[in-house]
């Protein structure tokens, strides 16, 4: 029997590593195959990233070794692919998965590489196991091979028939690394359905734009594998999870399943944008058992010619606004998406759209993301990034949220837009700029409450505040001055992607630099309020509202260690801001009260309060105090 490997590394978060599915459903389907499992052995996986040296000794007298290739390891599949090429001369190498571009343009930088294999796996790899002793690979579909100086390419398949794919769970593909690892903590991944109906020009996602469904019973047959092993943490691959009235049904069976089994714990979907009463249904079931982190509200841009460059249609900011009350008002989390660097987008575009959202009640998460121009996107092609005057940089590949890879054997690297026809690159800084400082101030809460206030009352606006704030903090002095100049250093200069911040009090992990910045706020209180009291002090407001607003601002930040707190205000703040959060107009009532904050759990220490609520807790909002952890006592 001829010996298969199979590579699909990644990195591990924080101890966590992904069962490798992709190739997990390649094997499943082999392995339904009676000619197949005669023929070949499936003798391993290689799924951590282990040294170079290691990973070849893993792999004995190989016929052939198939890689699953993404932009987090594709570097290191091709520096694997040449130790085995020298080791194995005669073994054949295969690579396919999202980075694999379909222009076939391995073959002509990789010599070490024999063959591509293009959208999905499971069948054309069967068919490729069945013609390779022949050598009849023109039989193969969706791959392409040298034959001698010449690439040829073979016409694509059609969709897989997913009713006839077996489960890489149930079938037992997993078994065995999971009895050698009881220590790890896996996570997974569960696929309900293959395709999207959209087409926006910067993602890959999917190469088919038919949705077409694993069968039910298989998608519930996967949850319970999940629960009966124990697996935390399971992200839903589909493109638009709430979209089909099923994924309701799947969503009680996730809640089902946990209530029965305390497992999976988490189950983070991407949702889909125009189901709005189906999405809240299923965010409110999920919630009920603290399954998600909360419901995406994504834009990605609010500027009309960025929307229309990139293919993309948003809610209305009506529609928006009242979905966000709707969730509030059912103490259901709710986050927002922008992609900094799209095509259109200025620098006023984007950062007024920022500002847009906060002004429509999205007060609770926001989070930033680069534009990364990814292989096969559409956004990728020469003619669109002539178009769009796109200006393409090579960065390391980003490691947030992973110990620091400072010994990294081969380094990951990640295309971004850095500057378009319409935001030159000093524009692209300052954009980044202020959108780190929107998320630490405003998203993660340090300054939220006073914000609101000046903005509720017409007193300055959103933008005006932020962008005042930020250069104020670029003039400062001392800790926090220091601070938000190397973030604008490094985003000028340090063009190799370490835009992340590691301080090992907070963890041997990375964070954005909007979290840590908001972890050293954090850790010293009275300091940073101190640091930042002259800039607030520019805004008119009487003496004693300015005083008791700024405690209470201080009071309902989450902080490491904090027991049971109470303090009296002659303002009435509580009942303020929970209707302005809820989307109501509200008025701050002159009124003696006495507020205690009742914290659900107490975490100690810095480092394990970043990573429950600055890492796990920052999409529910957890960096401030939730309504239910507030009474209120009349005086």
């Amino acid at each position: 029997m001829k010996n298969i490997y199979f590579v699909q590394v990644g990195f591990g978060f924080d101890g966590s590593v992904y069962l490798p599915y992709a190739v997990g459903t390649i094997i499943a389907n082999c392995m339904r195959h009676a000619d197949i499992t005669k023929a070949y052995c499936f003798a391993d996986i290689l799924f951590t990233r282990m040294k170079l040296s290691s990973a070849v000794e893993k792999i004995k007298d190989p016929f052939l070794v198939a890689f699953s290739c993404s932009v987090w390891n594709m570097e290191y599949n091709k520096a694997l692919a040449r130790k085995i090429r020298q080791k194995y001369p005669h073994c054949r190498i295969v690579f396919g998965g999202h980075s694999v571009r379909e222009d076939a343009e391995l073959l002509e930088t990789e010599s070490a590489v024999d063959i591509l294999l293009f959208g999905e796996g499971e069948e054309n790899f069967v068919q490729l196991l069945r013609q390779l002793p022949a050598g009849e690979l023109n039989a193969v579909p969706s791959i392409a091979f040298r034959d001698g100086s010449k690439i040829v390419r073979t016409p694509k398949s059609p969709p897989a028939d997913l009713s006839a794919l077996p489960s890489p769970y149930t079938s037992g593909v997993f078994d065995e690394i999971l009895n050698q690892h009881p220590q790890t903590d896996f996570l997974a991944v569960l696929e309900t359905n293959r395709g999207c109906p959209y087409a926006c020009a910067y993602c890959d996602w999917v190469n088919e734009k038919q949705v077409r469904f694993f069968p039910m019973e298989k998608v519930c047959a996967e949850i319970l594998w999940l629960a009966q092993h124990k697996i935390e943490y399971c992200f839903c691959a589909d493109s638009n999870f709430g979209m089909f009235p099923r994924d309701l049904k799947i969503a009680e069976y996730l809640v089902q399943t946990k209530k029965a089994y305390g497992y999976p714990m988490v189950f983070r979907p991407c949702y889909e944008k125009n189901s709005a009463d189906r999405v809240f249904s299923i965010c409110a079931l999920l919630n009920s058992v603290q399954m998600d982190k909360g419901a995406t509200l994504a834009y990605q841009t609010l500027c009309p010619q960025a929307l229309k460059n990139i293919g993309r249609k948003n809610l209305t900011m009506e529609h928006f606004s009242k979905l966000v009350q709707k969730y509030n008002e059912a103490q259901i989390p709710t986050y927002s998406e922008l992609i900094l660097g799209l095509p259109g987008e200025t620098y006023e575009s984007f950062c007024g759209g920022i500002c847009k959202l906060l002004e429509n009640g999205q007060h609770n998460s926001l989070s930033v993301y680069h534009c990364e121009i990814l292989p096969n996107a559409p956004l990728a092609s020469p003619a669109s990034i002539q178009k769009h005057g796109i200006q393409i940089i090579r960065v390391f590949f980003n490691h947030i949220h992973s110990a620091p890879q400072n010994n990294e054997e081969v380094q990951e690297y990640s295309y971004l837009v850095r500057a378009t026809a319409t935001m030159p690159p000093e524009d692209w800084v300052r954009a980044n700029m202020f959108s780190v400082c929107i998320q630490c101030f405003h998203s993660l809460g340090a300054l939220r409450f006073f914000a609101i206030y000046l903005y509720e009352n017409h007193i300055t606006d959103y933008y005006t505040f932020y962008s005042g704030l930020l250069d104020y903090l670029l003039a400062s002095e001392g800790k926090f001055g220091d601070l938000w100049r190397d973030f604008r250093r490094r985003y000028t200069h340090s063009l190799d992607g370490l835009w992340n911040y590691y301080n090992a009090r907070f963890g041997n992990v990375t964070w954005f630099f909007e979290e840590g910045a908001f972890l050293e706020w954090i850790s010293d209180l009275s300091a940073s309020f101190a640091q930042i009291e002259p800039y607030l002090k520019k805004y008119p407001l009487p003496e004693d509202l300015f005083a008791q607003l700024l405690l209470y601002q201080k009071h309902m930040l989450r902080r490491p260690d904090d027991e049971k707190t109470e303090t009296d205000f002659s303002f009435d703040f509580p009942a303020y801001f929970r209707e302005i959060l809820r989307g109501h107009a509200a008025e701050l009532r002159r009124r003696n009260i006495r507020m205690r904050i009742l914290p659900q759990r107490t975490i100690r220490g810095i480092a394990d309060f970043a990573k429950e609520i600055v890492w796990f807790g920052r999409r529910r909002g957890l960096s401030v105090y939730l309504t239910d952890e507030i009474e209120v006592e009349n005086m």
